[in-house]
């Protein structure tokens, strides 16, 4: 080894400056194709899916945002369409307007003497009307104290037109007998099965 760099001492200065560069040219390649190319091309991959992320996350962004929008819409129409299920009731809970108005009637005194619906009518395709007539017994005031309490239910009840017969009880008060005629309005409900029965009843057709 001390002989080689005693050679090496001996060469000329031209000599040593060359044998330099070109070992630090070898060091540079060698630093180029082992560390730096693929550093560089990891960096270059990964800017690409960056950008890729970036463009994809903007696409998806608006989409979002609208998904967002749509969603409290969703809900908003939601809470009106449960609102205007107390208001119209559909037909199963429909028994429950003849709870509310029996028991009104008997909270303010008021005898029930009948209760009876006289024909539905169809106002479009999403609701219609029911109409009812009603007959009661009882004192004026107490009448007039139910067709107060009529308006705080909830529930979209009318009293078309009503007449007035008064007659004297065994115990000498004055009662009125009350024939009214009332209507409220209910939404409509899809009957299943009426497309498939309609066809198993064609003319001609056996079952």
């Amino acid at each position: 080894m001390a002989g080689l760099l005693a050679k090496f001492g001996s060469l000329k200065l031209i000599y040593r400056v060359f044998i330099y560069l070109s070992i630090f040219l070898i060091l540079g390649v060698l630093y180029y194709y082992v560390l730096y190319s693929p550093l560089k091309k990891e960096i270059e991959n990964s800017k690409q899916d960056y950008d890729r992320l970036v463009l994809e996350v903007s696409r998806i962004k608006p989409i979002t945002l609208n998904y967002e929008q749509f969603k409290k819409e969703v809900e908003i129409l939601d809470r009106q369409f449960n609102m205007l299920l107390e208001i119209l009731p559909n037909e199963k809970s429909y028994n429950l307007i003849y709870d509310q108005l029996v028991d009104l009637a008997e909270k303010n005194g008021l005898k029930v003497v009948l209760f009876q619906p006289t024909g539905e009518t169809s106002i479009d395709d999403f609701h219609s009307k029911v109409n009812f007539n009603m007959n009661i017994e009882g004192e004026y005031l107490e009448f007039v104290s139910f067709l107060h309490n009529i308006s705080f239910l909830n529930r979209v009840i009318s009293l078309n037109n009503f007449t007035l017969t008064q007659r004297k009880s065994p115990e000498g008060k004055s009662i009125l007998s009350v024939n009214m005629s009332m209507n409220s309005y209910m939404f409509k409900q899809a009957k299943m099965g009426t497309s498939e029965d309609a066809q198993s009843n064609k003319p001609g057709e056996k079952k």
